[in-house]
């Protein structure tokens, strides 16, 4: 997806573990991979030069990859490959593999009004005169980037060693521990790591940041491209000084010393109750992170051992997709087999198919709402539009973002990673999703990131929502 869809940022620095080994495979041609990318399907068919095997995906990045700044060094990326040399020939064999396979299987055949034959003419001298491999993999991204799909992309080898280590768990963080939201009043605090240094030194969801250091976040020359985001971020065991308003208007500074914060600090999936209700809410952030259906069940076990529910709220507004296997799973705890539609590029159509017989009993009959919003993307759509055509779940919130192509992966000969759309989505009566997003049953436009959890306008709605299909069930058992 476009990583500036989700307005979520995580103030950390990236520092990987136990990544392993690189994939890389030989030429002469690229290897697809077989994990579909964010809200990809099933890989195509195996043939000498499509081996599938698992890879991770693309989702919202939490931050902008760390670089330089004026006033802070920062904490390296460990232990990602250093970019290894390339000799003009890898260059050239590493173009024309992600120029070729744009021509030959992108899913728009007219490469969104782009001509491509003209690109290559452009970017083949450029790419023959990069300096580095810094800016030889950086024009491979300009020449992917024209094509405006918001999902294409391509991956250098340490992106590929970060996302590998961030869906198995491996990756922690240097920061303050916070995530946040960039607002043009300023940066606005949505969660905090418990146990962390924000927490620990009195911050609180919704307190928004207004300068960093002295300096107000508004001042975009001191801070350069990166932002004031990029000065909060640092090496565990420095300060940075925050100036904050919180919730009552009152205006305070703040020294945190940032710390490396645990890859579990903002789990993917958290479980409450909604105060003075029997309906619980289960957030859903991803779906790139392994046994997600797991952590979903264990989410929805915990409500239940905490009392009777009267129904289930499912938020994925923040959920900027993942992989299939883990949305089809997933959607298995609520819907029992089936289909929620296909996907379709030009040579090949996969329905997506539903498991059977992994429904949670526990959740029979229970009124379900989905809660989406403009950060709704690629495969969180297709689960929100899965639970609204099936019938099995209201839809509250805002239109998603309807960006539903579908990639497949291609592992490169320098350990890199090509993320193509070859395929879009659509529902079983073929209609998309693309351009126009999941419609919700009931419209509530209200920016909800500003409210506390009890007071969120959309949430209330859920739950009247819930109550509403609970008198209406229980009209029909009486009739």
């Amino acid at each position: 997806m476009n990583r500036c869809l989700c307005f979520i940022l995580v103030l950390f620095v990236v520092v990987l573990a136990g990544c392993g080994n690189l994939p890389v495979t030989l030429r002469p041609a690229p290897v697809a991979t077989s994990a579909p990318s964010p809200t990809s399907t099933p890989p195509p068919t195996a043939t000498p030069t499509e081996t599938p095997r698992p890879a991770p995906t693309a989702t919202s990045t939490p931050t902008p990859a760390p670089t330089a700044t004026p006033t802070v060094t920062p904490y390296p990326l460990l232990p990602t490959p250093t970019l290894a040399p390339l000799s003009a020939n890898a260059r050239q064999e590493i173009f024309e593999d992600v120029w070729t396979l744009v021509r030959d299987r992108y899913v728009y055949e007219d490469y969104g009004g782009v001509d491509w034959d003209a690109v290559r003419k452009e970017f083949e001298p450029r790419i023959a005169g990069a300096a580095s491999e810094d800016e030889f993999y950086a024009l491979i991204e300009e020449m992917v980037g024209l094509l405006g799909d918001d999902h294409t992309r391509f991956d250098t080898p340490q992106e590929v060693a970060e996302e590998a280590a961030r869906f198995d768990g491996g990756v922690a963080y240097a920061g303050i521990g916070a995530m946040i939201r960039e607002l043009e009043e300023g940066i606005l605090i949505t969660r905090l790591a418990p146990g962390g240094p924000a927490e620990q030194a009195g911050l609180q969801p919704r307190d928004l940041i207004i300068a960093v250091n002295g300096v107000p976040v508004s001042d975009t020359v001191t801070f350069g491209p990166g932002g004031p985001v990029t000065v909060v971020r640092g090496q565990p065991g420095t300060p940075v000084q925050l100036r904050v308003i919180d919730n009552s208007g009152a205006t305070r500074d703040v020294t945190i010393i940032r710390q490396v914060i645990p890859p579990d600090a903002f789990p993917t999936v958290e479980a409450r109750r909604v105060p003075g209700t029997d309906v619980g809410v289960v957030l859903i952030d991803t779906f790139n992170v392994s046994a997600l259906d797991e952590r979903v069940t264990d989410a929805i076990m915990s409500l239940y051992q905490s009392g009777p529910l009267d129904g289930l709220i499912l938020d994925v507004r923040t959920n900027g997709g993942g992989r299939l296997d883990m949305l089809r799973r997933t959607l298995g705890l609520f819907l029992d087999g089936g289909t929620i539609g296909s996907s379709s590029g030009r040579d090949r159509t996969f329905s997506i198919d539903v498991p059977s017989g992994k429904t949670l009993p526990l959740l029979e009959q229970m009124p379900i709402v989905v809660l989406t919003g403009n950060e709704t993307a690629s495969a969180a759509e297709m689960f929100a539009a899965g639970m609204q055509m099936r019938g099995r779940a209201r839809v509250v919130g805002t239109p998603s973002a309807g960006n539903t192509e579908n990639l497949i992966g291609y592992d490169l000969d320098d350990g890199s990673r090509f993320w193509l759309a070859e395929l879009v989505f659509r529902l079983p009566d073929g209609s998309l999703l693309e351009g126009t997003g999941v419609q919700p049953d009931r419209v509530v436009e209200v920016e909800w990131w500003r409210y506390s959890f009890e007071e969120d306008p959309q949430i209330q709605a859920a739950v009247e929502e819930v109550y509403l299909a609970s008198r209406v069930e229980r009209a029909n058992v009486e009739r």
